[in-house]
């Protein structure tokens, strides 16, 4: 582990609150821990395993939430994230969730020798964690806040140094993929359902105020080359000119364009839902703390189609790529204002975007066809603006669709066939934007990644059906691709570093060996891979295997008006070479489990409980 170079504090720390009787203490992190998995996606799931029960309840005081800080957090430029640990209410699955903004580098100025806050139990009346600059801290009242939206609940705390964390109104209903939003409303640990957890705690908020943290020149010197980098570099031109916006045109092209609840892969005019048809709303870019690349839109349109739906200030984040594609392209919603309103309120009520446009689009589909009551055709923005606010507040259908697609299926529908089937989840986490029925390797990185449906686990559509390097259409190759895709970016999110900015395992070496790391690129490749092995661990724990990593039934059948993949479908043939293969290379058991000799090699003997591996 480090040693501290010319002041800099050594992360060695955990921040241990007790909502139940109301304490808050530190206590210090297993050095073993901290050698073989540094901070962020690895310890955290290895934390997860520590303070929880196999089969805990997601929503039950047993079950544990981490605030996890990396390394690099307030000191690399485009590193102020953090990562939302827990056992998904969604899924049953480990799941890490990570947002950005200014409130991870207020946390980590706060809090500089701290890998992790962890909460346990479950507060009796609403509060929220204050932190100081001098990193004290104190639960204090939050009857007040409860309620509130998430813009609301930050305006009552925000200021240049003091920033927060909360929940709206979806995560004190426990909505099962509630997210928690950072800033004012305008980033979110947005996957899995981590804000039903904080609900279920009865925790509103984190609210931390930054600190003065060293910064010496060596610190200084490279913080300025990285921010150059950033700033110029052709990796990420593509995030400063344009950002997530940029991707419809590119999914259209190839077929991979969710539209009419994963029937068809393109939508019928491009032009209705890209970059350019942003434009005219598009008022400023905004970044997170110390980011030159300022991929996010601010938006605001001055007629909107909802009759005053969108609040008065009419300013909206966004909507990111995975918004338009899920709220928009994927309901028929091809109205940018309509989309931007969905996605706003989405975001002040605090719900992942994707997991909810899955779900208005199975209940268009389903009502459609008869097998649920409810009035709402598909493209019907309003309809879908009302049913948002009914799924955050529980109300009338709400309630059952606040569970989830696979789960709504079963109690709306009584499981019938074309309900299920039209369900599209892998583990209960909704599918993101990519369909793999246009890059068959998505289909791998979905059945294997860990916390369910993932396109940031592994993006291999970005090699094969954007890339040229491979079929997208045949099997060869994919599993190398999402292995490698895995690895890398579980060693970034155990940095909690974002994946916009480039940070390969080179800068990562370069930045931990000025922060007094001594591991090079060949333990950075480890350290990724020891890190899915844990959160794999965690789900057989949980009593996940093979059987799990599936693609949804209507990933099987094929898909119309998608270009060069019209007509494709993932057959059962095609997945079990490609998972064969990904087991094999993974050192994993035919059930999917990690060989006792694949944890050995990876030196994680110390840590792993007894009898996990295969």
């Amino acid at each position: 582990m480090p040693q501290a170079r010319d002041g800099l504090p050594e992360m060695r720390h955990l921040l241990r609150v007790n909502l139940t009787d109301g304490t808050v203490e530190t206590e210090a992190v297993d050095s073993t821990y901290r050698d073989r998995l540094v901070s962020g996606k690895g310890l955290g799931a290895a934390l997860l395993m520590d303070e929880t029960e196999p089969g805990v309840d997601p929503l039950g005081p047993d079950n544990a939430l981490l605030f996890m800080q990396g390394p690099l957090t307030g000191f690399a430029p485009g590193t102020s994230r953090y990562a939302a640990v827990t056992k998904s209410p969604l899924t049953g699955t480990y799941v890490d969730s990570y947002s950005g903004g200014h409130f991870p580098t207020m946390l980590r100025h706060a809090l500089p020798t701290y890998l992790a806050i962890v909460f346990e139990g479950a507060a009796p009346d609403p509060v929220y964690l204050e932190i100081d600059a001098d990193g004290s801290a104190s639960l204090e009242d939050a009857s007040d806040l409860w309620g509130m939206d998430t813009t609301e609940t930050a305006c009552q705390f925000e200021g240049k140094q003091t920033k927060t964390a909360a929940i709206g109104p979806a995560g004190e209903n426990q909505v099962r993929f509630a997210t928690i939003s950072s800033d004012e409303g305008t980033h979110h640990a947005g996957r899995g359902g981590t804000g039903a957890v904080m609900g279920s705690k009865n925790l509103k908020a984190v609210v931390a105020t930054g600190g003065d943290v060293p910064n010496p020149p060596a610190i200084r010197q490279l913080r300025a080359e990285h921010t150059k980098r950033l700033g110029q570099s052709d990796d990420t031109d593509w995030a400063r000119n344009g950002g997530t916006q940029l991707v419809p045109d590119w999914t259209q092209e190839v077929g991979a364009l969710p539209s009419h609840n994963w029937t068809r892969g393109q939508v019928a005019d491009i032009e209705d839902v890209n970059i350019d048809a942003f434009e005219p709303g598009h008022v400023g870019t905004d970044s997170c703390s110390a980011c030159p690349i300022a991929c996010g839109h601010v938006t605001a349109f001055a007629e909107t189609d909802l009759d005053g739906a969108f609040p008065e200030a009419s300013v909206a984040w966004g909507p990111e790529y995975e918004t338009i594609g899920m709220m928009g392209a994927n309901t028929d919603i091809t109205d940018v204002t309509g989309i931007t309103e969905l996605a706003d309120a989405a975001d002040r009520l605090g719900m992942d975007t994707i997991s909810l446009g899955n779900v208005l689009s199975w209940t268009m589909e389903m009502a459609d066809r008869g097998l649920v009551d409810y009035d709402i055709d598909f493209g019907d923005a309003r309809a879908a603006r009302d049913l948002v606010e009914m799924i955050a507040h529980r109300e009338g259908i709400g309630d059952a669709l606040a569970e989830g697609t696979a789960r709504a299926a079963a109690e709306l529908a009584e499981g019938a066939t074309p309900a299920r089937e039209a369900a599209v989840e892998v583990k209960g986490l909704e599918l993101p934007a990519y369909d793999p029925r246009a890059s068959q390797s998505m289909g791998l990185a979905y059945a294997t990644s860990d916390r369910g449906a993932c396109h940031q686990r592994a993006w291999p559509i970005g090699t094969d059906a954007l890339g040229g390097e491979r079929d997208p259409f045949g099997t060869e190759g994919h599993a190398e691709a999402v292995i490698a895709g895995q690895d890398e970016n579980a060693l970034l999110y155990s940095m909690v570093a974002c994946d916009f900015t480039g940070y390969n395992y080179e800068y990562v070496a370069e930045w931990l060996d000025e922060l007094g790391y001594d591991l090079d690129v060949e333990d950075l490749q480890t350290i990724g891979e020891r890190a899915w092995n844990m959160t794999r661990l965690f789900n057989v724990r949980e009593g996940f295997d093979r059987s799990d990593d599936t693609v949804p039934a209507r990933i099987q059948q094929p898909i119309e008006r998608a270009g060069p993949a019209e007509g494709n479908a993932l057959t059962d043939e095609e997945f079990e070479a490609m998972l064969e293969e990904y087991y094999r290379r993974r050192g994993w058991s035919q059930e999917g489990i990690p060989e006792t000799e694949t944890l050995a090699g990876l030196d994680l003997d110390a840590i792993v409980p007894d009898g996990l591996g295969a």
